[in-house]
């Protein structure tokens, strides 16, 4: 999955969500079930191997699986039935055993979330290293401070430019703190897989797929997606704010960035980067509400609020790297002290 407008993605987050990606998760769901398996002695390791070949040598359309989700009612039905062309009767009869689509889908979100959040944390992080220069740059440089947008009193750029930091840095730390706790799911058919062994095989799926296992499973307990999204939007806002903020000091002409162009005005200098940057933050905010919706998920399975993660997750992390791209373009061409009188 792609966001449809680049202004509110960027090339490397949008391939983390491609259905390549999810499919490619699914398939590690799997093939660590399988490996978690025999690990415990519940199926031998030459039948945890030839599944592991099996996903590994899998070729069907990544897109055709996902767009099966609304025919079939999920997309583990085409996967498991292309998977099991390929097994042995015991193979076959082991794929997936224990599990349930959820588990799959939740776990294989999880992987690409862990994903996201590395790439997140390391783009922001840049984005303070930009804001660090610039305060240092200017610690000197003299500007009146605004309160309600009025004039209050004196400052130094310097000071503006570690206030913006501090948040931003800190939205980064607390959402690589998240990824490092980010679970595997594993609840069977109701989310109560009693006398399966669920905690042993949790925490060796956990193991195989560089995840952590929960205390139980988490089905209907959407926290888990939630604290990284909202971890995710938190540096959305930090730099939206940031963005708008250098959107106002070029139009009071303290500041100069790269410039987009107006189709009527051509003495217009609109700081497009930064308005990009506060429209991402927008929409990745946007995004994130879907995922609080009151109520939370029904009973064992969430009817509809577990399927509209599909499309929120994805585009809060896009939008909040967009957020930060953003940002981070027009800190690369900023000129303090050189904007329009």
């Amino acid at each position: 999955m792609t966001f449809p407008d680049p202004g509110f993605s960027t090339p490397v987050m949008g391939e983390i969500f491609t259905a390549e990606r999810k499919v490619a998760g699914l398939l590690s769901f799997e093939v660590g079930l399988a490996r978690a398996r025999a690990d415990l002695g519940l199926i031998s390791s030459e039948v945890a191997e030839e599944i592991a070949t099996a996903c590994q040598e899998f070729d069907a359309d990544p897109s055709a699986v996902v767009a099966s989700t609304w025919e079939r009612g999920s997309p583990l039905i085409d996967l498991l039935q292309s998977l099991r062309s390929r097994l042995s009767a015991e193979a076959g009869e082991a794929l997936h055993q224990g599990s349930t689509s959820q588990d799959a889908i939740d776990t294989a979100l999880m992987l690409q979330i862990r994903d996201a959040v590395s790439l997140l944390a390391s783009e922001t992080e840049e984005v303070g290293e930009q804001l660090a220069d610039l305060a240092s740059r200017h610690g000197t440089t003299a500007y009146q401070a605004r309160t309600l947008l009025q004039v209050a009193l004196p400052s130094t750029f310097g000071n503006r430019a570690l206030a913006w930091l501090d948040p931003l840095l800190r939205a980064a730390k607390e959402l690589r703190e998240v990824g490092e706790s980010l679970p595997v799911q594993l609840g069977g058919p109701i989310g109560d897989p009693e006398g399966l062994g669920s905690a042993e095989l949790a925490e060796r799926l956990a193991a195989h797929l560089g995840l952590t296992a929960p205390a139980r499973s988490w089905h209907t307990d959407r926290s888990y997606v939630r604290k990284p999204a909202g971890g995710a939007v938190e540096i959305a806002l930090a730099a939206g704010k940031i963005a708008f903020d250098l959107a106002l000091l070029s139009g009071f002409g303290e500041v100069s960035m790269r410039a987009g162009e107006s189709s009527s005005m051509a003495h217009k200098r609109n700081p497009i980067d930064a308005i990009r940057s506060v429209a991402a933050a927008r929409a990745c905010a946007a995004a994130a509400s879907v995922l609080s919706t009151p109520g939370g998920h029904e009973l064992e399975r969430g009817v509809g609020g577990w399927q509209a993660e599909w499309w929120a997750v994805p585009l809060v992390f896009q939008g909040a790297a967009a957020a930060v791209d953003g940002l981070k373009s027009s800190l690369a061409q900023l000129e303090v002290g050189t904007g329009r009188n």
